[in-house]
């Protein structure tokens, strides 16, 4: 089974991190003034919008809030002759050797900007959820809305605008909520590319020394991410307190990312909406 999208994305020790305010069962307020765009809901978590670079459009991304950076698959970048230049990034357990280029023009539905920052990486190699993927739409270019509305039940996207993104072109955010286990609190990032609670295990092991797991702990690919899933009980997780399975994973190298224990997958939820509101710092979610 595939539990989650691994991608080249995650620069988490550069994000500037916020703990996100949690709303429950909110009514969400968008006019029919917003803009909407339908998606495509792949695998049952993953948010693909259809978008264009410069004046070709039919290209297809995925929405991703736990990634830093947007990504651009190597072929397409071959296609625009796009300029690279070398670099590393954070990958979950890893640091690793990348590409980063600029995109003259990238448009998905309302949202355009011109001269994207954006890491090459050929997505095939990362997951198998990729095929016919062109790219990734990471937080620098989600984050220069002011409100983002995922609605599952209709497969519709709602975004806000008011100006330019107060964070500037280059700089993202993202929002962090705590999953508290047995007592002990931990901060998590919200994330529409992943499916499941993925942990770095000396976080958990660390605030945990005494963690009183259920059944044996298992190994478990997580997409193409060697984990150990391991169920814990007294997890209380926007929402009562209740048993959890999470995948626990190394940090990679140096520590990073700071401040982040993990990621929760949005789909964990289980939510008809989710509103991700940049200008006020609040995740509300139904």
């Amino acid at each position: 089974m595939s539990h989650g999208l691994l991608r080249l994305s995650r620069t988490v020790s550069f994000l500037i991190l916020f703990c996100a305010a949690v709303v429950y069962g909110q009514d969400f307020q968008f006019s029919e003034a917003q803009s909407t765009m339908p998606f495509e809901l792949r695998a049952g978590f993953l948010v693909v919008v259809g978008g264009q670079i410069e004046n070709q459009g039919g290209l297809k991304f995925i929405v991703d809030t736990g990634a830093s950076y947007s990504v651009i698959d190597s072929q397409v970048a071959d296609r625009f002759h796009l300029q690279r230049r070398p670099g590393k990034t954070t990958n979950f357990d890893r640091q690793l050797d990348i590409e980063w280029a600029e995109v003259p023009e990238l448009r998905i539905g309302p949202l355009k900007a011109s001269h994207v920052p954006v890491l090459v990486a050929k997505l095939a190699d990362y997951s198998g959820l990729t095929e016919g993927i062109d790219g990734i739409i990471g937080l620098n270019l989600l984050a220069r809305s002011k409100r983002l509305l995922i609605d599952y039940a209709q497969q519709r996207l709602f975004w806000e605008f008011a100006g330019p993104s107060p964070w500037g072109n280059s700089v993202p955010i993202c929002f962090v909520v705590p999953m508290v286990v047995q007592g002990a609190r931990l901060q998590l990032v919200l994330d529409t590319g992943l499916r499941g609670i993925l942990v770095y295990k000396d976080r958990l092991q660390k605030s945990l020394p005494q963690l009183r797991p259920e059944d044996g702990a298992l190994k478990v690919n997580f997409g193409r991410l060697q984990t150990t899933a391991q169920k814990l009980t007294g997890v209380h997780l926007l929402g009562p307190e209740a048993q959890a399975t999470v995948f626990l994973i190394d940090r990679p190298p140096g520590g990073e990312p700071s401040g982040v224990d993990g990621y929760l997958g949005i789909a964990t939820l289980n939510a008809k909406c989710v509103e991700f509101d940049f200008a006020n710092n609040k995740f509300r979610w139904q």
